[in-house]
C-alpha cells in the first residue's frame, strides 16, 4: 500500500465511503490499490447492503402491484358476475312475460314448456330460455349397468376383440372401469337397433333408474349474420 491509503483514519474512510455509495449523487471512481484489506471489505459490506435494499425494493413493489391487480380482478369479476346474475333474471322475467301474453292476446291458455323463444318482427334477433332438467341414477343403476357390461363381452369380444375394447374403453368411466350411466343411456336407441331383446331389456331399466334431482334455467341471444344464419352471442371467455 502507498503512503496516501496509510493517511486515510476510519473516520474519514466511512465518510468517504458513504459519500460514494449515495446512488443520487456524482461519485468518483475508488481505486482498491488505495485502499487497506479492512476499508475494501467495508466497501464491499456496503455494496451488499445497497444491493438488498434495492432488491428489497424491487421485490416489494412487485408484491404490491401482484396484490393490487388479484384485487382489482376479483372486484371487477364480482361485479360483472352480479350483472350477469341481474341480466339472466331479468332477460328468463321478461320472456316468460311476453310467453304468456303471446297466449294471452290470441285467447288461449299458456302451456307449460321446457323451451321457447322469442323473435323480433324483423326476424333477425332470437331471444331462447330453456329450462335443463338434471338427473341422476339411483343406486340400482349398478345392476343394469354391470348386465349390459357381461352382455357387450360376450357378443362382441369374441368377434372383433380390437373393437370391443375401443367400445369398452369409451363407455368406462373413471378409474375403477364402471360403465358410465350417462353415455350408456344415450347409446339406448342405437342399442335398440341391434335387436338384442336382452341387451334392449337391460337398457330400458337403466334407463328407468333415472331421478330427477333439479333443474336448471338458460337463456341465449341470437343474431342472423349476413348469411342468414343464427350466431350466438356468447358470453363465455373462451369464445370472446
Amino acid at each position: 500500500m502507498n503512503s496516501r491509503s496509510k493517511e486515510i483514519d476510519k473516520n474519514n474512510f466511512e465518510t468517504l465511503i458513504n459519500s460514494r455509495c449515495d446512488m443520487n449523487k456524482e461519485t468518483e471512481v475508488i481505486n482498491p490499490e488505495e485502499l487497506t484489506e479492512d476499508q475494501l471489505k467495508s466497501l464491499l459490506k456496503k455494496k451488499q447492503a445497497k444491493a438488498r435494499a434495492v432488491q428489497f425494493e424491487l421485490k416489494r413493489a412487485y408484491e404490491a402491484d401482484n396484490n393490487a391487480f388479484c384485487e382489482e380482478t376479483l372486484s371487477k369479476f364480482n361485479e360483472l358476475h352480479n350483472e350477469l346474475k341481474g341480466l339472466k333474471n331479468v332477460v328468463i322475467n321478461d320472456a316468460n312475460a311476453l310467453y304468456i301474453r303471446m297466449y294471452e292476446v290470441n285467447g288461449k291458455t299458456p302451456k307449460e314448456i321446457k323451451t321457447f323463444s322469442r323473435i323480433n318482427t324483423s326476424g333477425n334477433i332470437k331471444i331462447t330460455v330453456e329450462r335443463q332438467e338434471r338427473f341422476e341414477f339411483t343406486e340400482e343403476a349398478v345392476v343394469h349397468i354391470n348386465a349390459i357390461k357381461d352382455i357387450f363381452k360376450a357378443k362382441f369380444e369374441g368377434r372383433n376383440k380390437g373393437l370391443y375394447n375401443i367400445l369398452d374403453g369409451l363407455l368406462i368411466k373413471g378409474s375403477k372401469g364402471d360403465y358410465d350411466p350417462k353415455l350408456l343411456a344415450k347409446a339406448r336407441t342405437q342399442v335398440k337397433a341391434l335387436g338384442d331383446e336382452k341387451l334392449i331389456e337391460e337398457f330400458d331399466k337403466l334407463d328407468d333408474c333415472q331421478r330427477i334431482t333439479g333443474s336448471s334455467m338458460y337463456c341465449r341471444t341470437y343474431v342472423k349474420d349476413e348469411k342468414g344464419k343464427w350466431k350466438d352471442i356468447s358470453l363465455n371467455f373462451s369464445n370472446l
